[in-house]
């Protein structure tokens, strides 16, 4: 009876911890595929002379919310995430040339937008709830 009752304790002990560190576990796998959908989408900054951008993620750290507990994650840096996702509008940009004509401006016609953070969505949608299952299950058994 006493090692049912210890066992029986342990469980509810664990499956307390189950949210911060099924939230620390998300976390990481949801960084590790924006770093992927980052890779896969590509630099919008990247030239001939340029060093490309690394598309990356980064967490706040867990925050109580009205039912429970949230991690943000953000894409950094934001700008060109967002490029990538739903892509830019025509724009003027500074022309690339040396001598007197170094000032004048041509028109961008813009970029197409990828969708690379809706990947990432779509991805961690998919991935997150399968660990706080396996957690559970560790914790139970």
């Amino acid at each position: 009876m006493t090692t049912a009752a210890a066992d029986l304790r342990r469980i509810a002990i664990e499956v307390g911890h189950v949210p911060d560190t099924g939230l620390y576990a998300a976390a990481k796998l949801v960084k590790r595929i924006a770093e992927e959908e980052g890779r896969r989408a590509g630099s919008p900054m990247a030239g001939k002379h340029r060093r490309p951008i690394k598309l990356k993620a980064r967490d706040k750290s867990i925050r109580p919310v009205t039912d429970g507990k949230a991690i943000l994650i953000q894409g950094t840096p934001a700008g060109p995430w967002a490029w990538r996702t739903s892509g830019t509008a025509p724009h003027a940009i500074r022309r690339r040339k040396r001598g007197p004509m170094k000032n004048m401006t041509v028109r961008h016609p813009g970029s197409r937008g990828r969708g690379a953070w809706l990947y990432v969505i779509a991805r961690s949608e998919e991935l997150v709830p399968r660990i706080f299952a396996d957690a559970v299950d560790k914790a139970v058994n």
